[in-house]
């Protein structure tokens, strides 16, 4: 019999694997010599039951739930593990429709207990909350949201093509239009429901002005630079320091393990270049042909794809299957790489992170061969050819990175001790009224000459000026700011002078200002109200999530 395995399957037949240990062996065995009967509806079981969450029912000792047990109650109804993959997958509907402000939900009320699955329980309470407002989006309004999304635009229009691509995609994880449906309604529903708890909010004048203000002042400033390498560069590190460090730290320093592979890679299909644009005086009739015998290649050559690594896969379940043979005998190139380690990867691979992750994960004895790995370039099925283990080190090898450790602490130690030292000198002095060039010039510290920043848009030719902004910003005139981290060290910013300068923008400038106050705030009424409609829900967690 042919076996053709969906490419989703791959996920489920590497949890299988990790599931059964050596104490399990024989029956792992007996599922390698029987798998043709009832491999196909294994598949479809596992993929709807743990390709989005996995969880753990307590009851007679911890074992894997299954898609018919109570995972949660919320509003005093019980849902399945089922019912919340549902709503788990959601989240991925969202992200492939690219509405990343309906994944805010997520956010909107939060609980440790919840285990990052608090977008399950919020897309409830809001269901629950759309309904006492009376809030029903209709399907022809859940279809327009749709449209306006930009996964589903081509040119600035909604393009069917790529809504009826998606729709295919979705098949592979169990769900269909509907759930598209399901999905903008609750963007919809979202955004009405904030709507109408933060629409009475009115922003105060005298805030938005403040704030506007704030924002558009123009500051002249001065710094005073302190550069990491100048303290590394005075710092001074015994023998003995070394040695104690080294004995203290011993088990961190030992050399990192490389492991040497043979890969197979069944590359991706080429993409076919689309038929040139026709021209809208002649239009091209076979056009439309063209376009659509060029899908059909694609999806054929994809079909092939999966179909040879589903062999190679299956081949390599055999009580004597070797790698080199498998690759032979299925006419596919084996590549072989020597020894490395994970963080210096060879070219070939070293963009490829869910491959170098497995390489360095799997169990040789257990799994001779692995299973296939989806990457960049295509699928990849591997085996490990030698693994040289890590070993301790002794000081010798490993003094000049024991040094450059120890300088490292002691130069961020003096540093920090010279910022802190220098800020207290600074603003006593200022206080007592010097000015702060004689400070500067008394504690033998370079002030740089006085540039002026704008909050709103700190100027490009000021290096670190992005973190000198919100610093500088709610420091008042005369004073200097706290320490600042930068790349090369830390700075201090001495604030001379604030103005409000007139601007031709202004009126605009305000106007934006008090939208993104109002904005701001409703957004914090709203989090606040769906908190306690949260709480209200009474959530009960009947199984064990794992973060």
């Amino acid at each position: 019999m042919r076996l053709f395995f969906p490419v989703a399957h791959f996920k489920a037949t590497a949890y299988l694997r990790a599931r059964f240990t050596t104490d399990f062996s024989a029956m792992l065995e007996f599922f390698r010599r029987h798998r043709g009967a009832f491999l196909t509806t294994l598949t479809v079981i596992i993929i709807l039951s743990f390709s989005v969450w996995g969880g753990w029912k307590s009851s007679n000792g911890e074992q894997m739930a299954t898609s018919s047990d109570p995972a949660f109650t919320i509003y005093g109804r019980e849902y399945s593990v089922g019912e919340m993959q549902k709503y788990q997958r959601y989240q991925q509907v969202i992200y492939m429709l690219q509405m990343y402000d309906l994944l805010g939900l997520s956010q909107a009320a939060q609980e440790p207990e919840a285990k990052g699955n608090d977008f399950v329980y919020n897309v409830l309470v809001l269901q629950r909350q759309m309904d006492e407002l009376g809030i029903h989006p209709s399907d022809a309004e859940a279809k327009a949201e749709l449209e306006k999304q930009n996964a589903l635009q081509e040119n600035g229009k909604y393009s069917p093509q790529r809504a009826y691509n998606l729709q295919q995609n979705l098949g592979m994880y169990g769900m269909s239009g509907g759930d598209l449906l399901e999905v903008a309604k609750i963007s919809i529903g979202y955004n009405k429901v904030q709507e109408l708890i933060g629409k009475n909010y009115i922003p105060s004048p005298v805030e938005t002005e403040k704030a506007y203000a704030s924002r558009n002042q123009t500051l002249k400033i001065q710094t005073i630079d302190f550069k990491l390498e100048d303290f590394k560069k005075a710092a001074q590190v015994k023998d003995e320091e070394i040695q104690k460090y080294y004995d203290e730290k011993k088990d961190s320093y030992k050399s990192t393990e490389k492991r040497a592979v043979s890969y197979v890679l069944f590359e991706n299909p080429k993409d076919v270049p689309p038929p040139a644009a026709p021209d809208p005086k002649t239009p091209d009739p076979k056009a439309a042909e063209v376009a659509k015998k060029a899908e059909e290649d694609k999806q054929t050559k994809l079909k092939e794809q999966v179909e040879l690594v589903n062999k190679f896969n299956a081949a390599s379940f055999e009580p004597t299957a070797k790698f080199d043979d498998i690759a032979k005998n299925l006419k596919v190139k084996a590549e072989v790489l020597s020894a490395f380690t994970n963080d210096a990867a060879p070219e070939a691979i070293k963009d490829e992170a869910d491959l170098l992750k497995q390489i360095f994960a799997i169990n040789k004895e257990h799994r001779p061969i692995s299973d296939p790995v989806k990457g960049t370039k295509g699928y990849y099925i591997f085996t490990v050819t030698k693994i040289e283990e890590s070993k301790q080190q002794a000081l010798a090898e490993v003094k000049d990175k024991v040094k450059e450790t120890l300088v490292a602490q002691k130069a961020q130690e003096a540093m920090s001790k010279a910022v802190n030292e220098a800020r207290t000198a600074l603003t006593d002095g200022l206080k007592a009224g010097k000015k702060v060039e004689d400070l500067a010039k008394d504690k033998k510290l370079t002030l740089a000459p006085v540039k002026e920043l704008s909050i709103a848009e700190p100027p490009a030719d000021l290096p670190n000026a992005y973190q000198i902004s919100p610093e500088a910003e709610k420091t008042p005139a005369g004073a200097v700011t706290k320490a600042i981290d930068t790349d090369t060290g830390a700075i201090l910013v001495y604030v001379s002078a604030r103005e409000l300068r007139k601007r031709d923008d202004s009126a605009a400038l305000r106007k934006t200002t008090e939208d993104r106050n109002a904005s701001d705030e409703r957004k914090r009424l709203f989090e606040a109200w769906f908190a306690g409609k949260r709480k209200e829900a009474a959530v009960r967690i009947q199984v064990k999530l794992e973060a």
